[in-house]
């Protein structure tokens, strides 16, 4: 498909904040059509008070796609948002995959409630099909061995790089693994959360291990959903919905 052009969206509002950690190593992806790119793109939602805020999402199913909770819930801008869009694989004007509209998006009624960070995930449910050459991660509940013996790198759509709507990636090991959450020290900025953590330069076996939520409260490390069976059961439920 041929890439087309868009107009910058306006954001007033972005929507938590992960952190850079110096040195920042986060690159530009310009092949932002090829694999594994192609599978993240850029949320945008809409939320009552009027606010729009971008995110990050990735892709599992040609129409489903997830991304952070608080990308389409926010209790100080109304709750849940009105209206959300998918923009596989965005690279700043251009859109190799057009834009999705999602019908239906999903959050935990204990994340409205409690905002915890390990609730902070959230499926949005296209109402077209994203064609194959998109692309799809496989959510992985990995072991604590595999989480800590391998490099995981985060790609997503940061408000501190220029241009924008620019795709980033950054890459390293996790500082921390529990229950319920993954910490580490990779850079990420607003924009990013609801990207994957995935293995690193995976490009055919593409794995989500984490999901990209936001900085600890000491903003010491970043944060992300531990992908685990609960998380990818509560998916699966929402998919047959």
């Amino acid at each position: 498909m041929s890439p087309t052009s868009a107009q910058r969206l306006p954001v007033t509002h972005r929507l938590r904040v992960g952190m850079p950690f110096p040195p920042d190593k986060r690159q530009r992806v310009t092949q932002t059509s090829a694999s594994p790119w192609c599978t993240t793109g850029l949320v945008t939602a809409t939320f009552p008070d009027g606010t729009e805020g971008e995110s990050t999402g990735f892709a599992i199913g040609e129409r489903h796609v997830v991304t952070a909770a608080h990308a389409v819930y926010d209790k100080d801008l109304g709750g849940l948002a009105t209206k959300v869009k998918f923009q596989p694989g965005r690279d700043a004007a251009n859109l190799p995959f057009n834009t999705f509209t999602a019908a239906k998006w999903h959050v935990l009624d204990v994340y409205r409630d409690k905002d915890l960070t390990r609730d902070d995930y959230s499926l949005l449910v296209l109402s077209a099909s994203m064609p194959a050459a998109v692309g799809r991660y496989q959510l992985t509940a990995a072991d604590d061995s595999t989480l800590r013996g391998n490099e995981w790198q985060i790609a997503g759509y940061p408000d501190d790089k220029t241009p924008e709507n620019s795709m980033w990636y950054a890459a390293g090991a996790l500082a921390a693994v529990d229950q319920h959450l993954l910490q580490y020290r990779i850079s990420t900025s607003a924009g990013q959360s609801g990207a994957a953590v995935a293995g690193y330069q995976a490009v055919s076996d593409t794995k989500a291990v984490g999901i990209h939520s936001r900085v600890n409260d000491d903003r010491t490390a970043n944060l992300a959903v531990r992908v685990t069976p609960q998380v990818i059961k509560q998916i699966e439920e929402w998919k047959a919905r």
